[in-house]
């Protein structure tokens, strides 16, 4: 039996979460058991029509976490026939009545609160999170690690919550050509071999460790080659020049999908030592590229890295800089750990996800 689907696509071009509608929504589109229909930010209905041309599409004018979407996302699904509705993020409209499946991604901000944050949000936040966990049929999150903080923060039903792992971008797998990488290179300005951090700003992403890291690495074992921040980085450059670095790390912002693609395939590492992730898209993309990952032994990333990254405590500086240092020169070790790699991320597709998010959708509605 068909499924009638509301998609909320309003965080479309967000980071992180965007990557994951975008490809919710290609995937759904593609599948003649879904009729799907997709809530959209006004502007967005170009690149919603681009990726799933035969959906409906309604234009809500709601922002996310305040008030408004409360009532006007409901409200635009007041005539709509769906059997349920899929919110990707941990908001879970109050006025909504139809059944409902959301994906928490995970509850970073409750460990790391953005700077300046004030109270009363920190507090809808956890109000929110609560209500949604109650009221949802179903509740998807992107790892084990994220379903056990669910468990142990908010006392959530395990029975009720799907670890549907996010997928990976196939083209990775593709190296670039060689006049590609070479045009990139000097583009950039890189000097091989690259230590590649993908990552933002944010506190937990601990990149000024990563800096003190890579410069302790350099002092302590001589690596050679440049450390290239890739998405974040910008509030290190004064700490760049203290530490006399000008010349050795790169900070790119953020680049075009082509660009990063073709950078995993010319670093010889990923340095991924965050604090929490609800998953770590990073490691795995690198891993599909062929590139070796140094991360965290913690949460999401000990359970996507275990036996086929190096593991590291990201608060030992000699241990990471040792990493660093080992991956770089070790030949056994990083054909070992390309190949391991590879290994865990055959199975991370897009198209697993969207499977697997359906049968979510089917158990909401007691289908299965």
């Amino acid at each position: 039996m068909q499924i009638r689907l509301a998609l909320d696509a309003r965080k479309l071009t967000d980071y992180g979460i965007g990557t994951y509608v975008h490809n919710l929504l290609r995937g759904l589109a593609a599948r003649p058991d879904v009729r799907l229909t997709v809530l959209a930010r006004g502007g967005h209905e170009p690149r919603v029509a681009d990726l799933a041309p035969s959906a409906r599409v309604l234009t809500v004018s709601a922002t996310g976490y305040g008030v408004s979407e409360h009532v006007r996302l409901p409200a635009a699904l007041w005539r709509e026939h769906v059997d349920v509705v899929h919110i990707p993020h941990y908001v879970l409209p109050l006025g909504l009545l139809r059944p409902a499946v959301v994906t928490v991604h995970d509850v970073i901000q409750l460990f790391y609160p953005p700077k300046r944050r004030p109270a009363l949000a920190q507090l809808y936040l956890r109000l929110m999170l609560r209500s949604t966990l109650r009221r949802a049929r179903r509740v998807i999150t992107v790892s084990r690690a994220s379903r056990r903080d669910l468990v142990h923060l908010f006392g959530a039903d395990a029975t009720q919550l799907d670890v549907v792992p996010s997928g990976v971008d196939q083209r990775l797998i593709t190296r670039p050509p060689p006049e590609v990488v070479d045009d990139l290179k000097r583009r950039y300005d890189l000097s091989s071999p690259l230590v590649l951090v993908v990552a933002n700003d944010k506190p937990h992403k601990n990149l000024d460790f990563v800096l003190r890291a890579y410069h302790a690495a350099r002092r302590q074992h001589r690596v050679p080659g440049q450390l290239v921040f890739v998405g974040g980085g910008e509030r290190l450059r004064d700490r760049i020049t203290q530490l006399g670095l000008q010349d050795r790390v790169r900070i790119l912002g953020r680049i075009p999908t082509s660009d990063l693609h073709a950078v995993y395939h010319t670093a010889a590492v990923l340095l991924h030592v965050s604090l929490y992730e609800g998953f770590g898209l990073p490691v795995v993309e690198a891993m599909a590229a062929g590139l070796p990952v140094i991360t965290s032994n913690l949460g999401a990333m000990r359970e996507l890295g275990e036996g086929a990254a190096r593991l590291v405590n990201p608060l030992d500086l000699d241990e990471v800089a040792g990493a660093i240092e080992q991956v770089l020169v070790d030949d056994p070790l990083r054909r070992r750990m390309i190949d391991a790699g590879r290994r865990r991320t055959e199975r991370l597709t897009w198209q697993a996800a969207v499977e697997r998010t359906v049968e979510v959708y089917r158990a909401a509605l007691g289908r299965v």
